[in-house]
């Protein structure tokens, strides 16, 4: 199921978007009053899925950025513009994006080299390319001054690595200290928590999997992410599959399709669609 691995893999790359702007900063200049305000827009065309529009925004802002040399608003540009291509496939563009952080350190600091690794982490993890992420996670790792803000993140993304290489012991380790390290009700917990639900649906660990799964679905529900919400209830359908509830796993399974078909994702949906045909044993 590709449309469903890319899916996933695409709420590990989304994390950084907000983060990589921090908090709203003072503004010095007309330069930096502009750049903000152009980042915003982008972030709020992201938010209702206008890709080209928050693209073009972060371009610009970007740009307005660079005239001043404010290489913080810059790099989370940068950042941003990376992600944004990502989730287009675009993956030489958003790495060229990182890179030009990763390849400055003196001009962008530790913390901003640190997303920037980051970044491509995900990029290789979406490409895919497991090793060259593991790689990159443990960069982003060494550039990160503890207390890390980007522990879940990287937890997370070791999990799914060792979720795709079929240990869901390790996974289930690495979900774990994701979730411990991460804000509570917040979207990267809702993330260690899926991950820790498909990791114990795995190992035998039924219940405890349903137990994750419906508190990563809470969490998913109260954000808005209706992605993250029909990837928690496909989760659940594997879950209920695998402990031999076939009836609870297809309630859970069409429950997804409405989720995907309402958000407009109908490739998607038509995905998930073709599970209801496929044997448990067979996905």
């Amino acid at each position: 199921m590709a449309a469903t691995r890319r899916a996933a893999v695409a709420v590990l790359a989304g994390v950084l978007l907000l983060a990589a702007c921090g908090s709203p900063r003072p503004p010095q200049n007309p330069a930096q009053r502009n750049a903000e305000t152009l980042a915003q827009a982008g972030a709020r065309a992201w938010a209702r899925g206008d890709a080209q529009q928050a693209r073009a925004q972060y371009e610009r802002a970007l740009a307005a950025a660079e005239s001043v040399e404010d290489f913080d608003l810059a790099g989370a540009m940068l950042l941003n513009l990376a992600l944004v291509q990502g989730a287009a496939g675009d993956f030489a563009g958003a790495h060229a994006r990182v890179d030009r952080i990763v390849e400055a350190p003196q001009r962008y600091g530790a913390p901003l080299v640190a997303r920037a690794s980051t970044r491509k982490a995900l990029l290789y993890l979406d490409a895919p390319d497991a090793d060259a992420a593991l790689r990159w996670a443990d960069r982003a790792q060494a550039a990160c001054a503890a207390p890390c803000p980007l522990d879940a993140t990287l937890g997370n993304l070791r999990a799914h690595v060792a979720l795709q290489r079929g240990d869901a012991r390790q996974a289930l380790s690495w979900s774990t200290q994701a979730a411990a390290r991460s804000e509570e009700a917040s979207a990267e917990r809702a993330n260690a928590l899926r991950l820790s639900g498909r990791a114990q649906a795995r190992l035998g660990q039924h219940d405890a999997a349903a137990t994750a799964l419906a508190q990563a679905l809470a969490i998913d529900r109260k954000l808005g992410l209706s992605d993250r919400v029909a990837l928690d209830l496909v989760a659940a359908a594997d879950n209920e599959a695998a402990r031999g509830d076939a009836a609870a796993a297809r309630e859970f399974t069409l429950r997804a399709i409405d989720v995907y078909q309402a958000a407009g994702n109908t490739r998607e949906a038509d995905d998930v669609r073709r599970r209801l045909a496929t044997p448990a044993a067979q996905r």
